[in-house]
């Protein structure tokens, strides 16, 4: 779960100092999960400063179908998922720091996605892209529908008990497919994400 870092060449002894490597091959410094324990002295670095989430290094893609709003036609959708990620967040004494996670979930509301994690959805699922509802940050990640083009809310997806990665029943969560894609360098984004028994019926009976 090695994280990429943006170190400029004036602050590498630092960087390293702090426990930070150098990858040789991608000419790029990187945090490796040994030294997880710094990963706030090296917060600074992180290449994308709007992320609140350090992904796992294999990250799950729930696949499923829905009724898409504006034609009507079935249409794949995906959400974004983690068996363990890093949150960052205030702690009792109003400080920042980052808390290290150990459960599933899956992300929505999705605002900041590192370059390689675009790069991956620009590969292999291009309906999953930037939508027109704008957050603090940009736009919002969301799918769009592979016939007509339009896009779907997460709210249409994530809000209602019963909704396509909301489900109230076994039968529902097992219409889920996990699939999982490992990384060299952890992905993070900036996201919502929900801890309720629907999550849990989607860990339990959805295919993986």
């Amino acid at each position: 779960m090695s994280l990429l870092l943006n170190v400029p060449a004036a602050e590498e002894t630092e960087a390293k100092s702090k426990g930070a490597l150098w990858d040789a091959n991608l000419q790029t410094w990187y945090l490796p999960d040994i030294n997880y324990d710094h990963i706030m002295e090296v917060d600074k670095w992180i290449t994308d400063r709007d992320t609140a989430i350090i992904l796992s290094d294999e990250v799950i893609i729930a696949h499923a179908r829905h009724t898409c709003p504006h034609c009507q036609q079935s249409t794949p959708v995906i959400a974004i998922g983690s068996d363990f990620f890093y949150e960052k967040d205030m702690n009792e004494r109003d400080e920042l720091v980052w808390f290290e996670l150990d459960f599933f979930t899956l992300f929505q509301q999705t605002s900041v996605i590192s370059a390689h994690l675009f790069n991956f959805f620009r590969d292999n699922y291009p309906y999953y892209k930037q939508g027109p509802a704008r957050s603090a940050d940009g736009f919002y990640w969301c799918n769009h529908c592979e016939h007509c083009g339009k896009d779907i809310a997460d709210t249409l997806l994530f809000a209602d008990p019963g909704s396509v990665f909301n489900p109230d029943n076994a039968t529902a969560a097992a219409s889920i497919t996990l699939r999982t894609f490992p990384f060299k360098y952890a992905p993070h984004i900036d996201a919502d994400y929900n801890i309720n028994n629907n999550v849990r019926l989607i860990n339990e009976f959805a295919a993986r």
